[in-house]
Formats: structure tokens, C-alpha cells, sequence
């Protein structure tokens, strides 16, 4: 398992948070998601084989929002 933590651009509520988060849940692979609105960032476990990177940052982009480190 892999642990990435995102900067997270455009949150500005819970919901956004919200959003950002259950897109992240969906993604193969992914076993925990933690969102922090006042931190702009998203913590995330995943399994490497099952997801990459370029998954993570479709289902952030896909959500409304702009993702990086």
C-alpha cells in the first residue's frame, strides 16, 4: 500500500470536500481517503498495482478540482 497526500485547489466547503473525497473512494484500489478542507489536502491509501497516480488526479480533475503534491 501506497500513501500519497494531495494539495487539493478550489475547496472552499465541506461539500467540496465531500465531493473530493467520495471520487477519490470510487477509484480501483483505494483503501482510505481523508479529506481536510482547512489544509487544502486529501491523504490517500492506495494499492499501486490496482491505481496510479494518473487515476487519482482524473477522479480530482472529474470532481471539479485541481489536484498535485
Amino acid at each position: 500500500m501506497e500513501t500519497l497526500t494531495l494539495n487539493i485547489q478550489g475547496m472552499t466547503c465541506d461539500g467540496c470536500a465531500s465531493k473530493v473525497q467520495q471520487a477519490l473512494q470510487k477509484v480501483d484500489g483505494v483503501s482510505m481517503v481523508e479529506v481536510s478542507l482547512e489544509q487544502g489536502k486529501a491523504f490517500v491509501t492506495y494499492d499501486a498495482r490496482s491505481t496510479n497516480l494518473e487515476d487519482l488526479y482524473a477522479a480530482v480533475d472529474d470532481a471539479g478540482f485541481d489536484a498535485g503534491y
